[in-house]
C-alpha cells in the first residue's frame, strides 16, 4: 500500500480552463492543495480526451493523475448505452505522449478489466476499480465480495462511496478498510450524503490512503471543498475523534 495520503481534486472543464488562462486565479490553490487529481473525461468534449493528461500535467507537474469515464449510473455524465465504447476511447487515452497514472473503472463493467489492463500495464498506468451506490452502505457479506472481486481480477487500486443514512452507517467502511486497505495499494471507502462527510476524512485514519473534495461545485452529495479538507488534514494528528472533525467541518 501506498504510505501517502491523498486528498483527490476534480477536475473539469470549468476548473482546467480558468487555471491555464490566469496564473493567479483562486482555483490553483485549490489544486495546489490536492495530491491527485482526477481527470473527469465524461465532463469534457470527446474531442479533447487525447490532450488532456497533458493539459493538467501543465497547471500541475506533480499531482498523480487518475483518469475517469464516469457512466451516467454511477453519477457521471457518460451515457450508459455507450459503455461498450470506452474501450475504444482509452485506447486513444493512454496512446498520447502523457497519460494519467491511474485509470478508473467501474465494479459492473469488470468484463472489460482484462482488455484495458492489456493497454494500461506497458503504458505504466494501473487500474483502481470502484463502486458508487447511491442508496446505502452494503453490508460486510457485499463489502468483502467485492474485495474479493477486485483481487481477483489483479487490480491495484479500490474506491467505493455509498450513501450513508445514519450517523453509525459508515461503520462497515471503517471496517472493511481495516481489514482490505493493505491489500491495496489505493484504497478509498467513505460514506455519500450529510452523515457520511465525516467519513471522508475519518476514513484516513482507519486504513485508507484515498478521499475526495470538490473544487468549485460540489458533485457528490456530502463532498467537502477541498481548500477545508487540506485545512483538516494539517491538523489531523491532533484529531482523534469523528466528533473533532465533525466540529473542525462545522466551522465552515
Amino acid at each position: 500500500m501506498d504510505s501517502a495520503k491523498y486528498l483527490v481534486g476534480l477536475v473539469g472543464p470549468e476548473v482546467l480552463e480558468a487555471a491555464e488562462k490566469d496564473l493567479f486565479h483562486p482555483v490553483r490553490l485549490d489544486l495546489d492543495c490536492c495530491g491527485a487529481l482526477e481527470i473527469r473525461y465524461d465532463f469534457f468534449d470527446e474531442s479533447e480526451w487525447v490532450n488532456l493528461s497533458k493539459r493538467v500535467r501543465s497547471i500541475a507537474p506533480d499531482k498523480l493523475q487518475i483518469g475517469t469515464i464516469r457512466l451516467k449510473r454511477d453519477g457521471g455524465k457518460f451515457a450508459d448505452t455507450r459503455a461498450i465504447e470506452r474501450l475504444k476511447l482509452w485506447e486513444t487515452i493512454l496512446g498520447a505522449d502523457q497519460v494519467p497514472e491511474w485509470l478508473d473503472l467501474e465494479r459492473d463493467c469488470l468484463n472489460d478489466f482484462k482488455a484495458l489492463n492489456d493497454m494500461a500495464r506497458p503504458k505504466g498506468v494501473s487500474l483502481l476499480i470502484s463502486e458508487h451506490n447511491f442508496v446505502r452502505i452494503p453490508n460486510e457479506i457485499e463489502l468483502e465480495a467485492f474485495a474479493g472481486d477486485v483481487k481477483r481480477v489483479g487490480a491495484q487500486g479500490l474506491k467505493i462511496a455509498a450513501m450513508s443514512n445514519s450517523d453509525n452507517d459508515c461503520d462497515r467502511l471503517y471496517k472493511f478498510a481495516k481489514k482490505f486497505s493493505k491489500k491495496f495499494q489505493m484504497f478509498a471507502a467513505f460514506g455519500m450524503g450529510e452523515t457520511g462527510r465525516v467519513s471522508r476524512l475519518w476514513s484516513l485514519k482507519e486504513g485508507c490512503n484515498l478521499t475526495y473534495g470538490s473544487i468549485g461545485r460540489s458533485e457528490a452529495p456530502g463532498q467537502i471543498d477541498v481548500s477545508i479538507m487540506d485545512r483538516a488534514l494539517d491538523q489531523f494528528e491532533s484529531m482523534n475523534s469523528q466528533i473533532e472533525i465533525l466540529a473542525f467541518l462545522n466551522q465552515f
